[in-house]
């Protein structure tokens, strides 16, 4: 969606003012200001309903007030600073500088907000576009329910959902191919001859975890093995934790698949001190790759998640958005395996 330039002659619609919002809305001039400025004093329905009615008019801030406010037009995105989440991933900066690059072609800026959760990220959304400060808004770590997309459909506001379509319909959707991952995992360590596999995961709301995970026991099953699960915080300390209980059960598994690099470095650290060989009595396993994968001791096996290519992908979509475009949805194929010392095939049979 470009900004259409000065419009010419006779015929040309002439800009919906905020008294036309007011007229449509059935409110007062002074309850649509306080509503599209995201002011108390409105309540709900009212807010909502002034908000559809001024996207249906085509109504946005003056020239003049939108440049004091924001500038350029632009796209915001609010991350949580929880653990687990794309803004505490090594690459996350490649993300950015990707998507950053490829919505300055179409001349916008990307500005970046860290909050604390999710449901606070769904107020700062529904602030941005009731004041119209971002032309579009970028959603990360997208949950299995999750207040961010409601309060944008809300408002019939522009998005890019970084999750799959399905959970997310009528907004714009870019994701990695997290099944494709969990197969490919399961497929390399039952390769490996390894049959009883636990996986170490971030909280099972993160759907990015949910569907890896599903894909890791529907393959391991599939071939005779077995599926252990423990859903952490994705913190390093619960990550150790976790892998002291799985080593210590009574038939601990031949190998350990973690969501993050730096949760399989705790666990490495944990195996190792608790006497366990790695790789000959556990193998280590991570989901995202990075320095601390490969200066590790074993270096870690892991799968790469080519962050630079997803935030391409994420601004070709902030870009399809604006051009009216609708059912944007791309999926972004995962690496293949970095194989290295910390896995191979188990010393006892599981």
């Amino acid at each position: 969606m470009i900004a259409p330039g000065p419009a010419t002659g006779a015929s040309a619609a002439p800009r919906p003012t905020i008294v036309d919002v007011a007229r449509a809305a059935g409110v007062s001039i002074a309850v649509v200001s306080y509503a599209l400025n995201g002011k108390p004093g409105v309540s709900m329905a009212t807010r909502d309903r002034v908000l559809r009615v001024a996207d249906d008019l085509g109504w946005r801030p003056s020239a003049a007030a939108r440049s004091i406010r924001s500038g350029p037009q632009a796209v915001g995105m609010a991350v949580s600073g929880e653990s687990g989440t794309i803004a505490r991933a090594p690459s996350f900066l490649d993300f950015m500088t990707a998507a950053t690059e490829v919505v300055a072609t179409g001349g916008l800026t990307l500005a970046l907000q860290v909050v604390a959760s999710a449901a606070a990220a769904a107020e700062i959304y529904r602030i941005w576009w009731s004041e119209r400060r971002f032309d579009v808004m970028i959603v990360p770590d997208l949950l299995t329910e999750d207040p961010r997309v409601e309060v944008l459909r809300r408002m019939h506001a522009p998005a890019v959902v970084l999750g799959p379509l399905g959970l997310a319909e009528g907004l714009a959707c870019v994701c990695f191919d997290e099944a494709e991952a969990g197969d490919r995992l399961a497929n390399y360590l039952v390769g490996l001859g390894h049959r009883r596999v636990a996986a170490v995961t971030a909280p099972i709301e993160m759907h990015r975890t949910r569907v890896r995970l599903d894909a890791l026991r529907r393959t391991l099953e599939a071939r005779g093995g077995v599926l252990i699960h423990r859903a952490t915080n994705a913190t390093g300390e619960e990550s150790a934790a976790a892998t002291r209980h799985l080593l210590t059960d009574m038939t601990p598994p031949s190998a350990i698949v973690y969501d993050t690099d730096q949760m399989a470095g705790a666990g490495l650290d944990v195996a190792r001190r608790s006497g366990f060989g790695v790789p000959w009595d556990v193998s280590i396993v991570a989901s995202t790759d990075s320095e601390l994968c490969r200066l590790a001791t074993p270096a870690i096996t892991a799968l790469p998640t080519p962050m630079a290519e997803l935030g391409a992908a994420t601004g070709h979509a902030v870009l399809a958005v604006l051009d009216g475009q609708v059912d944007v949805s791309t999926v972004v194929p995962v690496d293949g395996l970095a194989v290295r010392g910390s896995t191979g095939p188990p010393a006892r049979v599981t």
